[in-house]
């Protein structure tokens, strides 16, 4: 058979993954055939000699766990040959049959059977490896079969060492060694005991090392980990858990009833199929993690778990109370009493139980009132306005156990981050139409302020409407605390913006006043102290130059006009608003048959400085658009009273606004001289043509 090739450039060829896949799925048939025939020879074997032992002992579950590893083995070294678990779980699968097959073949030969003393010799050393390696190696290198870092290496090293010591001092030690569990060894070498004996005593430490390590390793992978690995590691965190309890319940059983062999056997069986379990987790975080819900196995598990120790816990205790209290034992209706009370109080212990593990694991999404409370305290807790939106996604996310939160304002250039908490999950996660982000507009007064981001509880899941109601009204706390920053930003720009056109202002004038008036009033002076001496001297000439320095008097009285009208238009003063704008007008309606109509109350009442100024240069921008662009027959000028703020609308019925406009300098100085003031200012095409230009100027 011709082995199959892809292509991978021009004309190179790779060998595919057929030839280890192919061979995973081999000894892992292999290994499913050899147990089952074990399997089909041991229950030959109780049928012909009558003794069930192995069929109702910890044996029976030998050729599951064989089956088990050696399926997901096959599974994940055919997938992901290059990860080292699928070929740890297909030896340690074909170990349990070997294991099984020894226990089969020891029950057909009689005590002096050759047959019978390599069954049993078999049988002694080689659950060992099989049971220890799943313990140690695969928590180090899961998941992706590397080590956390190359220091851990030594701990591999100390765990095969010590294993491989182990499995040595077993092999051929003659005595029984009860801490191992183990009979004599038929095939023993007598003469080597005490060799074997500090073997497995340094073996026995090294091996413990290695456990303790693996154990280290896999929860300081466990803290690191985070986006797909983090869910992978979810489900071995989850086994590994079932496997230490079922180690302690072992332990337990162990100490309370040392001499019976049932209970042995049932330690032992519980003890395999917790081992058991890591075989399948490991399988479902490599190859399909995404698939199932390990936060809702975990949920769940720790419910029942806890009401099941609760319930025994409260039947024992009422059982024995009443007892004692009655001097009864072993009474019917003692017990009948206990059962009723448990009967009584599981409900509602299981309630009580499902909203501690939902506020664990989920934290307070499903008591609404609890997280408003905590928002608001943390709120008002938080004294700089800079840190608000910092406490708010900080609480969000510890109260809802949700691992991302973040909250983007809108700016002038769009939405920006302006707080955020957690880790952002990889896009791969969460951004699947199952488990996308939620976004949720932040909206205050009618006016949408920016959105507020939170990534699901958990890959997979999505928020109920239940949850989605809760977060709309988060997001409504949300938005008081996103404007209040707004303001304090405002606020903080338009001091700035204050000081700024301050100090813009102060340098120009005094440009203008050194280098423009204070060279022209020193030449004045000097141009009269010349003249002053020519007049004795030369009358005529001293004519002249008196009549120079008129006309350079008259340019800086001019200059000196000029600065006064840059700091503020001399026609508020002289007529006031209305006044200003109505003689403005006049002298544009001599420019190409324009006419402007000004539309004010009779009497305006009286307006700060500052706003005055804005209104009127506001007005006077606007009127030289529609003179330089509109090609406007009539404009028109309002000005009216609006709750304390004052309204300027200038008009026109021109060309309108073009299609692809994009603000200028007069449009923008607009919008900046009303936004200085708390105020707006917007441009907009008419509905029968033309355009109007409507600002807003609070009366500060």
């Amino acid at each position: 058979m011709r082995p199959a090739y892809r292509v991978v450039g021009a004309g190179t060829k790779t060998l595919s993954n057929s030839l280890p896949s192919g061979l995973a799925w081999l000894v892992s048939v292999a290994s499913i055939l050899l147990v089952v025939t074990a399997f089909g020879l041991a229950i030959h074997a109780a049928i012909a000699t009558g003794d069930y032992r192995t069929l109702v002992s910890h044996q029976a579950l030998v050729p599951f766990s064989t089956i088990v590893y050696a399926i997901m083995g096959a599974l994940i070294a055919s997938r992901q040959p290059r990860n080292p678990i699928g070929w740890i779980f297909l030896v340690v699968g074909s170990l349990y049959a070997l294991t099984a097959l020894a226990a089969a073949l020891s029950v057909y030969g009689s005590d002096s059977s050759r047959l019978y003393y390599w069954a049993v010799w078999l049988s002694t050393w080689l659950w060992i490896p099989a049971s220890i390696l799943p313990m140690t190696v695969v928590l180090l290198i899961f998941p992706d079969g590397h080590l956390p870092s190359p220091r851990w290496r030594l701990v591999v090293w100390s765990t095969v060492l010590g294993l491989a010591m182990v499995v040595l001092a077993v092999m051929f030690h003659p005595v029984p060694l009860p801490t191992w569990g183990l009979p004599a060894n038929p095939l023993g070498i007598p003469a080597i005991a005490p060799i074997l004996d500090k073997l497995v005593e340094v073996g026995s430490a090294l091996l413990f090392t290695g456990v303790i390590g693996s154990l280290a390793g896999f929860t300081l992978r466990v803290r690191r980990s985070a986006g797909i690995e983090r869910e992978q590691m979810k489900w071995m965190v989850y086994a590994v858990g079932m496997l230490v309890s079922g180690l302690v319940v072992s332990t337990l059983a162990g100490l309370a009833w040392p001499a019976d062999p049932v209970m042995t056997d049932i330690s032992i069986a519980l003890t395999n199929l917790t081992i058991l379990g890591l075989a399948v987790a490991a399988a479902i975080a490599i190859l399909r993690h995404r698939l199932y819900d390990i936060n809702l196995i975990i949920n769940r598990t720790l419910v029942w778990g806890a009401l099941t120790a609760g319930v025994a816990a409260l039947y024992g205790v009422t059982v024995g109370a009443l007892g004692a209290l009655f001097q009864a034992r072993n009474n019917f209706w003692l017990s009948l009493l206990a059962t009723g009370l448990v009967a009584i109080v599981f409900h509602p212990l299981r309630d009580r139980l499902q909203r501690g593990v939902n506020r664990l694991m989920y934290g307070d999404l499903h008591d609404p009132y609890t997280v408003l409370s905590k928002l608001g305290e943390r709120v008002q807790a938080t004294l700089a306005p800079e840190a608000v939106l910092s406490a708010v996604v900080e609480t969000i996310a510890q109260a809802l156990k949700v691992p991302y939160v973040a909250i983007s304002l809108l700016q002038r250039d769009g939405l920006r981050l302006a707080a955020e908490y957690g880790v952002k999950p990889a896009a791969s996660i969460s951004r699947t139409s199952e488990a996308a982000e939620l976004v949720i507009p932040l909206v205050y007064q009618s006016e949408t302020l920016g959105e507020l981001i939170l990534a699901p509880p958990a890959s997979g899941t999505t928020f109920t409407a239940n949850d989605r109601r809760l977060l709309e009204d988060i997001a409504r706390q949300a938005g008081v605390a996103a404007h209040a920053v707004r303001l304090t930003q405002d606020l903080q720009h338009s001091r700035e913006l204050l000081v700024t056109s301050r100090e813009e202002e102060r340098r120009r004038l005094r440009r203008d006043l050194h280098d423009g008036l204070g060279p022209h009033l020193a030449s004045l002076k000097l141009n009269l102290d010349v003249a002053r001496n020519l007049v004795s001297r030369d009358p005529k000439a001293a004519e002249v130059l008196l009549l120079d320095l008129r006309s350079q008097a008259q340019a800086a009285i001019a200059d000196i006009r000029r600065l006064v009208y840059d700091l503020r238009p001399p026609a508020l003063d002289e007529f006031g608003l209305k006044g200003a704008i109505q003689e403005y007008a006049r002298q544009l309606e001599t420019q190409d048959g324009l006419s402007i109509r000004v539309d004010a109350p009779i009497t305006l009442p009286p307006l700060p400085a500052a706003v005055e100024v804005a209104a009127y240069r506001i007005t006077l921008e606007a009127l030289a658009n529609v003179v330089r662009h509109s090609q406007a027959r009539r404009g028109g000028v309002s000005l009216a009273m609006l709750d304390k703020t004052l309204q300027v609308e200038v008009s026109d019925d021109g060309l309108g606004l073009p299609k692809d406009v994009s603000p200028g300098v007069g449009l923008n100085s607009m919008r900046e001289r009303a936004a200085e003031l708390g105020g707006t200012c917007m441009v907009e095409a008419l509905p029968h043509g033309g355009t109007c230009v409507r600002a807003r100027l609070p009366l500060i």
